[in-house]
């Protein structure tokens, strides 16, 4: 009875690998699509809306916020900040991270 529980274990292993390698695969073949489609936002990011009030008018602009320090600062690289100033609606910094969002969020 021994061999027929190895027999049976060693099916269960070879099983079990085969359907490890099958999501491996699968995963993989996920990463090249979204890979072709275009750059995904870092994760735990999202756009944050903010006003300034120069001279009594109120600007708005937009800025991508991570919820740890990860984007390069401005004023030096070697620092990092949870902040990516994306400008005015409609700009092409915050139009491609509105898209970049929307491709992290459908996968």
């Amino acid at each position: 009875m021994s061999s027929h529980s190895e027999l049976k274990t060693s099916q269960d292993v070879h099983l079990r690998a085969k359907q490890i390698k099958s999501l491996i695969r699968s995963l993989k073949q996920k990463i090249k699509k979204i890979e072709r489609e275009g750059e995904v936002a870092p994760a735990n990011c999202h756009i944050i809306r903010y006003q300034v009030n120069r001279k009594g008018t109120i600007y708005w602009y937009y800025k991508l916020q991570a919820a740890e320090s990860i984007f390069p600062m401005a004023t030096n690289n070697e620092k990092k900040t949870k902040y990516k100033y994306l400008g005015r609606a409609g700009s092409s910094a915050h139009i491609d991270a509105v898209e970049k969002l929307t491709l992290k969020k459908s996968h």
